[in-house]
């Protein structure tokens, strides 16, 4: 589980670093999307490391305060289908990372809570993931630190639904995506 880095001395950062033109520097897409990537990126390893998916990392953290969700609850958690996460959640089961129990107030509802095996492995991501973050927020002061996950969470609310609000939009965005063909 260790980490691997380039060699000392080498230029390895500087020439895999390109300077982006300042439209693209301003807008709050680029900007929000180039931290998701780099982070998505340390998450498949740190997950590779624990031999789990980045998706069953996020269901893993996603049970992680025992309310026993639902696969529903879940799915939109985790921006993905039920189906989706109906998937993981069966291969999570299968290796003793979740268990899921029938809801007494619904028929065909099942609760999802984390098994002791789960909580390790996510404590080891976790873990690891803070050193990421603490390296991600080592360039800030102190209020700028402060007020980022806030700023962000704020930001992630507004848009959760997609269009801020505008329902004619957001259906047309999920018309795209069912019917959207991969290119040719």
């Amino acid at each position: 589980m260790g980490t691997t880095e380039a060699p000392v001395g080498s230029n390895y950062s500087r020439r895999h670093r390109a300077t982006a033109p300042a439209d693209a520097v301003g807008r709050l897409e680029w900007v929000t999307q180039r931290l998701a990537r780099s982070l998505q990126r340390a998450v498949e390893l740190v997950a590779a490391d624990n031999d789990i998916t980045v998706a069953e990392y996020h269901l893993l953290l996603a049970t992680s305060d025992d309310v026993g969700r639902s696969n529903a609850e879940l799915a939109r958690l985790m921006f993905v289908t039920p189906q989706s996460a109906n998937h993981v959640l069966a291969d999570l089961e299968r290796r003793g990372f979740v268990a899921r129990t029938d809801d007494p107030n619904h028929g065909r509802v099942r609760k999802t809570a984390l098994t002791s095996a789960g909580r390790t492995v996510l404590k080891a991501c976790t873990d690891r993931i803070a050193g990421i973050e603490a390296r991600v927020l080592a360039g800030l002061d102190e209020e700028q630190r402060r007020i980022l996950l806030p700023a962000l969470q704020q930001a992630a609310d507004t848009i959760a639904g997609g269009y801020f609000g505008d329902t004619a939009e957001e259906l047309r965005a999920v018309a795209h995506r069912r019917t959207r063909q991969p290119p040719s």
